[in-house]
């Protein structure tokens, strides 16, 4: 029988029918593990004489579901500085689990929540360091958000990673109301590590990946924050904006984020240059190496990433030119496309650039090697 099934059994009785006295005898005779699941059943009975009782219970208890499950109830009937005591013997793993323990019933129990409050404030920096935090971005209550926050407010600090993990715990457990204070984040810090970790953190506040699925209402007002922080961002951070936008749903406005990641370089109305190169090789029936090379600006409206060029370039190419050098001379053949990093500043950057690509792809071999210059494509 779980663990967990045991407690929703043991928790049926009530105080009416069962003997108080004869479970704390219990508790107090059995096995470490048969104690705490004694102590469960003793509290679900008589809160009073389980609080008495888990003074000399929780010393005995070894780490493990049966005692963690022990460990909430305890808190429950008031026996929190037992229950402290016990997890502070506990080797890192154990108390890792315990800690976890209670952050699956954080949500619901007042009693625990303020016994996560209470640690926080009696553990001070081993709170963080021990990382309790992490069990609370399901405990989604005003005073475990409050710590939560109140970390958040010390800055970055020494330990970057402990920042970024508290910011993540912080939003999935304030979940939609934690838009306005990561939008006041990613404006105070200019780091751009730290600004991608906060645009980041808009996806957990709309509850991305967890089992309940994405919040909408959170997303939408995520997303529509993003988009209004982003001319403000780092290049780091518009790039984590897209990624985040596009986890949130809005495939438009990641696309967006394009235009001004690298506004640096808009052509005037957020249109961007870029360039495509498309290498034909053929060998012939006749067994002579043919090569052409066409070569175009290509004008773009300031919605494509790098990784997105490849895809729209071939497609308006193959409406546009003639790529079928192999069927032409009934030989065999390949195409390879050449496409740049990043839009240009100017016609002047992608002439220099189209010269080096082409001096490397020049076919020493071919008996016809020839250039062809193309309209800019529209894509």
């Amino acid at each position: 029988m779980s663990s967990l099934l045991f407690v929703l059994l043991s928790s049926l009785g009530s105080a009416a029918d069962c003997d108080a006295a004869a479970l704390a005898t219990e508790t107090a005779e059995a096995t470490p593990v048969g104690a705490a699941r004694a102590f469960v059943q003793l509290a679900n009975c008589d809160a009073g004489t389980a609080k008495s009782a888990a003074t000399d219970t929780f010393p005995r208890l070894l780490g493990g579901d049966d005692a963690n499950q022990a460990a909430v109830k305890a808190i429950q009937v008031g026996a929190t500085e037992p229950v402290a005591a016990w997890m502070g013997g506990l080797e890192a793993d154990e108390r890792a689990r315990a800690v976890r323990a209670l952050g699956e019933a954080c949500n619901e129990s007042a009693d625990v929540q303020a016994f996560f409050v209470d640690r926080a404030a009696t553990l001070g920096d081993q709170f963080w360091s021990d990382r309790w935090y992490r069990a609370l971005a399901t405990c989604r209550v005003p005073a475990v958000q409050g710590i939560l926050s109140a970390e958040l407010d010390k800055g970055l600090g020494a330990d970057r990673l402990r920042f970024f993990a508290v910011l993540e715990t912080y939003a999935r457990s304030a979940g939609g109301d934690a838009v306005e204070r990561l939008s006041k984040l990613a404006t105070d810090i200019d780091d751009a590590e730290a600004q991608a970790n906060i645009v980041a953190a808009f996806a957990d506040a709309a509850r991305v990946g967890t089992p309940e699925g994405i919040d909408a209402a959170a997303a939408g007002k995520g997303a529509e924050t993003i988009r209004a922080l982003a001319p403000t961002l780092t290049s780091k951070g518009v790039e984590q904006a897209r990624m985040t936008l596009l986890a949130l749903g809005d495939e438009p406005g990641s696309d967006d984020m394009a235009a001004i990641r690298y506004k640096a370089v808009d052509q005037g109305d957020q249109t961007f240059l870029w360039g495509a190169i498309a290498d034909e090789k053929a060998t012939c029936k006749n067994g002579k190496v043919q090569q052409k090379i066409h070569v175009a600006l290509v004008n773009e409206r300031g919605n494509t990433w790098p990784d997105q060029l490849a895809e729209k370039v071939e497609a308006a190419a193959r409406v546009n030119w003639e790529l079928n050098l192999a069927d032409k001379c009934k030989g065999t053949g390949e195409l390879k496309w050449h496409l740049p990093t990043a839009p240009f500043a100017d016609p002047a950057a992608f002439d220099a650039w189209a010269e080096t690509v082409i001096k490397d792809a020049r076919d020493a071999a071919a008996q016809k090697s020839v250039r062809l210059d193309k309209d800019p494509l529209q894509i």
